[in-house]
């Protein structure tokens, strides 16, 4: 059995583009629908609130007429 010295070892592991990345378990199809439908929703309401403000097909900004703070 070949002896490695701790340097050797850690290179290996953690050294870049050595090793294999640890692999994460691919997420639910459910999961992410749901996460997407959840910020759909928020970012409707607040727009319904006049929070926020679309400027574009997929962006969105705060509006900054509306004042901050408490209501």
């Amino acid at each position: 059995m070949r002896v490695m010295k701790l340097d050797e070892w850690e290179g290996r592991i953690r050294g870049p583009g050595k090793g294999r990345a640890i692999r994460r378990r691919p997420t639910p199809r459910w999961k992410i629908r749901d996460s997407i439908e959840y910020i759909r929703r928020r970012d409707r309401w607040l727009e319904e609130q006049g929070i926020l403000v679309k400027t574009g097909p997929r962006r969105y900004r705060l509006n900054p007429k509306r004042k901050q703070g408490k209501s």
